[in-house]
């Protein structure tokens, strides 16, 4: 019976002080809201087999990634697209994300062709070993991701291809899509209801910063607590 009688009046005090908290008079609030209140730290880590549902989804759901070829003299035809394309897996590579030595590194499977005058149409099927690289960009208030290709392996084509294709799809990713804007500061922030206080509080995230793994991607993001 004792102890049932402190748990409702511990019950009783936590709702008091709350009514209290509540009630706190309009110049003790606007005095807090005149200042940002402490810094905190929160994490987020993704690991591999997340990345790697993800790049299934995608396969299941959307259409296959693909890129033009434009430079080295690349045309497009109804009858050949100049283009290189995404695959989930050919006969030799699966598409998969690794973390490998605290960088992200992708094996790609893809397929495509190369349109042009003197050589005429040349399909292709291979890999790719792909480096990405995680950085903050304070004046864009964003996480930015650069992708580099290290290596292409063609399969049933002259290996003098793997030269150029590279350098097309180097170049190509570079006056495209690098850097990619992987997630925002706005986007990592959010707003909280605290009904018992009468009000709500803005995480308002500051800066980030990445670190690599072998366990996965960590972001570190640093937060501030404003009225709001």
């Amino acid at each position: 019976m004792k102890i049932q009688s402190l748990s409702i009046s511990i019950v009783i005090a936590i709702v008091f002080c709350a009514n209290c908290f509540a009630q706190e008079s309009n110049a003790t609030r606007e005095r807090r809201a005149a200042t940002s209140g402490p810094s905190a730290e929160a994490t987020i880590t993704v690991n591999e087999k997340f990345l790697n549902a993800f790049l299934t989804a995608m396969f299941d759901n959307l259409n296959e990634p693909s890129m033009p070829l434009t430079v080295g003299g690349a045309q497009s035809s109804a009858n050949c697209a100049s283009e290189i394309r995404l695959k989930r897996e050919n006969a030799s590579t699966r598409t998969a994300v690794h973390f490998e030595n605290g960088k992200i590194v992708g094996t790609l499977a893809f397929a495509g062709a190369y349109n042009q005058s003197l050589m005429g149409c040349i399909e292709f099927t291979g890999s790719a070993n792909t480096d990405v690289n995680l950085e903050y960009d304070a004046n864009r208030r964003a996480v930015l991701a650069r992708f580099y290709v290290r290596e292409i392996h063609l399969n049933n084509t002259p290996a003098m291809l793997n030269g150029p294709l590279l350098s097309m799809v180097q170049s190509t990713i570079d006056r495209r899509y690098n850097p990619v804007e992987v997630v925002t500061l706005d986007k990592l922030s959010t707003r909280l209801e605290i009904q018992p206080a009468g009000g709500a509080l803005q995480l308002r995230a500051k800066e980030v910063r990445t670190e690599v793994s072998p366990s996965g991607i960590t972001l570190h993001i640093i937060y501030e607590f404003v009225k709001g």
